[in-house]
């Protein structure tokens, strides 16, 4: 439901559900061609499988207006508390039946349409089979200034950036990708580029209003802040975007998990356990999916000067150099530790009297990860000192550099979560229900909504069950980082 001044927008959007990417080729990349013409393997529309990703019920968006015109005469039982906060102005009114009738004619226009991926691919000199990927999506819903047309803009200046710098001489150590990608939504698919990406920076909506916000796998947060802090704020000339960033959140660079499957970081962080980040100006931006998402919006409102339009391609630009020329990779792991230590204290008091659930599994397995980060940080101390033009040094690097890579693979679980096969993630996917207390943990979470609904010694078993699933998870990124088999 749309929220802005006059109540007359209307919001677009996908109705598929669950999983991402193209719904017709689950789990794997679509073929241009079909399997008869040889290409690849492609379900047919009418496929279980395909059906029950979309709804049986037709649904269509209206806007808050013709909604209040339509409840206002409507008798019947009142509506749930939670209809009316958000939309106070529907005073007492019922959910029906009648008297009114709504004329609704749906009409659907089924068929199978071509995408088009574009990349732009600066080779390596060093490292060229380890892939430094900066995405975003050119499709839009309406107009598309902010979404996502702000983040394409930054997407070319960072691409005119990078080419000034190749016409000066410099190569990057690893490859750099830059991706326009088609059909967000359906398009969610990572074809060949998970198994070599060394981590994917994401900006969908660029800018849409002000005060700087970032979602990041932790262990990118120094990263983040050490970039930010050589970016001078766009709004504010005697400042840098980091101390605008703690400023405005109370004395802290706040940065966000991504749980939630709402942009193209989705298939690599949720599927193929890829690094992530995603990072915009403004929190929560009213003309979302709407016609208002245009151009006068923009320069009227969201960025007149196109200032903070510059500071996210130089922040995305400069976090693409650092983590494709530094000759260790910037990540920043004992940050991970950190995070899971205070995820196990808020699932520990959110179980407290959960009767025979234990949440020590996943506490001992953050101890071993935590040991095994420590010993990472000395050896990335101890490459970062030896000779460069060394041979066995440089292979020493790259093999530790593979460990820092593939230790967020340990967190995911080949079968994904139960009844979602297309979230692997066991720490930083969405949960089933939008409403859980947890934000991470997802298959803890679905399993504790499970077990309010209906309460007994299955479900119990069933939340045991995911703890272990968790702790076995921590236990491989930990094996992964000390290089051993998982």
């Amino acid at each position: 439901m749309f929220k802005a001044a006059d109540h007359g927008g209307v919001e677009r959007g996908t109705v598929l559900l669950g999983g991402v990417g193209d719904p017709l080729t689950p789990g794997w990349a679509a073929p241009n061609t079909a399997a008869a013409d040889g290409g690849g393997e492609r379900l047919a529309a009418d496929d279980e499988e395909v059906r029950r990703r979309f709804p049986k019920i037709p649904s269509m968006p209206v806007a808050e207006v013709v909604a209040m015109e339509i409840l206002r005469t409507l008798g019947g039982p009142p509506m749930p508390r939670g209809w009316g906060e958000a939309l106070p102005s529907a005073g007492k009114s019922g959910v029906g039946p009648g008297p009114t009738l709504v004329n609704f004619t749906y009409q659907e226009d089924r068929k199978l349409a071509k995408i088009q991926n574009v990349f732009g691919i600066i080779r390596g000199s060093q490292e060229p089979d380890r892939y430094i990927i900066l995405g975003n999506h050119r499709d839009a819903w309406t107009f598309g200034a902010v979404d996502p047309n702000s983040g394409t803009a930054a997407l070319l200046d960072v691409a005119r950036r990078y080419g000034s710098l190749l016409r000066s001489g410099w190569r990057p150590r690893r490859t750099i990708i830059l991706c326009s990608w088609d059909a967000e939504e359906f398009g969610m698919n990572l074809g060949r580029l998970s198994s070599k990406a060394v981590v994917y920076l994401n900006v969908d909506c660029a800018v849409q209003g002000d005060g700087f916000f970032a979602s990041a796998t932790p262990q990118l947060d120094k990263l983040i802040v050490e970039v930010t802090k050589q970016i001078q704020d766009p709004d504010f000339e005697a400042r840098t975007v980091y101390e605008s960033w703690i400023v405005n959140n109370g004395g802290i660079s706040k940065i966000e998990r991504l749980s939630r499957a709402d942009s193209d970081f989705s298939a690599f962080l949720h599927l193929a356990g890829v690094p992530s980040v995603d990072f915009y100006y403004g929190d929560v931006f009213p003309g979302y999916h709407t016609v208002f998402d245009s151009y006068k919006w923009m320069i009227e409102h969201g960025d007149p000067s196109f200032h903070r339009h510059v500071a996210i391609a130089e922040i995305w630009g400069l976090l693409g150099l650092r983590l494709a020329d530094d000759l260790v990779l910037p990540f920043d792991y004992p940050s991970y530790s950190a995070q899971l230590h205070e995820h196990a204290t808020a699932l520990s008091a959110l179980l407290d009297g959960g009767g025979s659930v234990l949440v020590q599994p996943i506490n001992s397995s953050i101890d071993e990860l935590t040991a095994a980060i420590r010993e990472a940080v000395e050896e990335s101390k101890k490459l970062q000192e030896v000779d460069t033009t060394e041979d066995f040094a440089a292979l020493r690097r790259h093999a530790f550099n593979d460990r820092l890579m593939l230790a967020e693979r340990g967190f995911l679980e080949a079968e994904g979560l139960k009844g979602r096969p297309c979230f692997r993630h066991l720490l930083y996917s969405p949960p089933e229900d939008s409403e859980s207390k947890l934000s991470f943990f997802p298959g803890i979470a679905d399993a504790i909504s499970q077990a309010r609904k209906h309460s007994g010694e299955e479900e119990q078993l069933g939340i045991q069950h995911e703890i272990w699933r968790v702790a076995r998870a921590i236990q491989r990124a930990a094996a992964a980082l000390r290089g051993e088999l998982i």
